[in-house]
C-alpha cells in the first residue's frame, strides 16, 4: 500500500508513549538530548560529547564520572538506543554522531518540559 499523505508517512515515524518514556528515563541521556538539541545540525565526536556531558554533570553537583568512563556509556548504552529511534545516527568505528531525528529530539525534549 502506497501512502500518499506525508503527515501520516510522520506520524507512522513517530515515537510512542513508551518509547520516549525509555528514552528520557536516564539522566545522563536527558542532558545528551539536551546538548544535542543545542547543537541539532553539527556533527559530534563521541569524546567531545562525553567531555560536555562530564562538565555538566560536575556542574550539577552529580558526582560525575571520569570523561573515559562516560564515554563508555554513551558508546554502550546511550548512543545505541537514541541510534534505534533514529534520532541520531551513530557510527561507533568512526565515533561520530549526528542528529538525524531533529523533530523527534524536539518532541521528546517538550515531553519534560525544557
Amino acid at each position: 500500500m502506497v501512502v500518499d499523505d506525508s503527515e501520516t508517512v510522520a506520524d507512522a515515524a513517530a515515537l510512542s508513549r513508551a518509547e520516549r518514556v525509555e528514552l528520557l528515563a536516564s539522566k545522563r541521556r536527558l542532558t545528551l538530548l539536551e546538548l544535542l538539541s543545542t547543537k541539532a545540525d553539527d556533527v559530534h565526536t563521541l569524546e567531545s560529547l562525553a567531555t560536555a556531558i562530564t562538565q555538566t554533570e560536575q556542574g550539577a553537583g552529580l558526582g560525575a564520572r571520569p570523561a573515559h568512563r562516560v564515554c563508555l556509556s554513551l558508546h554502550h548504552v546511550h548512543l545505541p538506543k537514541l541510534d534505534a529511534a533514529d534520532i541520531v545516527a551513530y557510527d561507533p568505528q568512526r565515533n561520530v554522531v549526528e542528529c538525524t531525528g531533529h523533530r523527534e529530539l524536539e518532541q521528546l525534549l517538550d515531553t519534560v518540559g525544557r
